[in-house]
This record gives structure tokens, sequence and C-alpha cells, in this order.
């Protein structure tokens, strides 16, 4: 996270990372999945910066308090299905559980901006335990962070662009084993952190 931080305040604007897995036979150590969708390091972490090469630290823009977590996600969300729809796939419903642990895994990327959890273990665990229990065939997760620098409509279309621009996330977005998703954002007054929970329950 040093990392991070120290390269966001010499002007990224934002980093995202996607990761999505499908539990059926992988290899040893992971004998219960099947792929892993996930890109190499240089791909995984998409740098971002903002129209014009505005440097966003130092850009004349005054960060609120508070923001509207509300209208930051249902803006992804709209997004999300739109883009759906254009690749002529179904669009994903909300899911309360996913909701609930992508609010949990937005407050934890703020420790540990990554797929594994402050705690160790991989993201997906999250749905494993009894708060957010998600019997799930399939699972996925996009990860992404910003510098706060627009109204909250403007900062979800930015996060969302990233995650478009990106394959891996892009990928995660328009699978189409896919059927639902939680959003959670996170606000820490300066940086803005989203997650998108994607899943397909056991039938």
């Amino acid at each position: 996270m040093r990392l991070i931080k120290g390269l966001l305040f010499t002007g990224i604007a934002a980093l995202v990372v996607g990761y999505g897995i499908n539990p059926t036979a992988f290899n040893e150590k992971f004998p219960f999945l099947e792929q892993a969708v996930q890109s190499d390091v240089t791909e995984k972490i998409k740098v971002l910066t903002s129209p014009g090469g505005v440097d966003l630290l130092t850009a004349p823009f005054t960060r609120p308090d508070e923001i509207d977590y509300t209208l930051v996600e249902d803006k992804i969300m709209t997004l999300l299905n739109e883009l759906r729809l254009e690749q002529g796939l179904l669009p994903l419903t909300k899911n309360e559980t996913l909701k609930a642990a992508a609010d949990h895994r937005a407050i934890e990327t703020q420790t540990s901006f990554s797929h594994t959890r402050p705690d160790g273990t991989d993201f997906y665990t999250i749905i494993l335990t009894d708060d957010y229990w998600y019997p799930y065939q399939t699972v996925g997760e996009n990860l992404a962070m910003a510098t706060y620098f627009k109204d909250e409509a403007g900062m979800a279309e930015f996060l969302f662009d990233g995650w478009v621009e990106s394959e891996g996330h892009y990928a995660n977005m328009v699978h189409p084993d896919f059927l639902e998703v939680g959003i959670g954002v996170h606000y820490d007054g300066e940086f803005l952190y989203a997650v998108q929970i994607f899943g397909k329950q056991n039938q």
C-alpha cells in the first residue's frame, strides 16, 4: 500500500484490479478452481490520467467531506448493464448479499488494495462467512481507486471507464456466466474506492 500511495502522490489518478474465479478444478493448491481470469501485473494495475493530462492532486477542486454512495453505485450499475446489453448479454441483477460483501471489501481496499484481504485470505473468502454467505458457482471481483476530483456521477464514469479499458476487468463485466452483482464504494476524504463482486449461485 505504501507503494501505491506513493505513486498516487506523484500524480497517478486511479488504479484498477480485476479478478474472477470459477471453482471446479484448477491445481493442487486450489483444487476447487477451474479458471482464473486475472491479467498479469502490468495489465491488472491500470494507471489512468485525467483528460488533458491535468494533475488531479493539484487541480482546483474542493473535495467534499462526504459523498452520496448510492449515486455512485447506481451510476456504475446503469453503466454496467448498458455495456452488457450492448454486447447482447442479459443485464445483471442486484444481490443484497453481494452488495453487503462489496461494501465491506471497499473498506478493506483502503488498507490493502488487492484481491488479497487484509487478513491474508483471497477476496472470495468474504462470501464464505456467515455474514455474507453466498453459495456461488462462479464469482469475480473488480477493484478501482481514484483521487476524488469530480462529482458522484463523474467519478462513477471515470472508474467505470477504467474498467472498460482494461482487458481483465472488462472480461468480468461482460462474462456471460455472471447473473448477479453487488457494488460497493468507500470514500476516505481523498480517495474513492469501488468494488464490483459478480456471481452466479449454485442451482
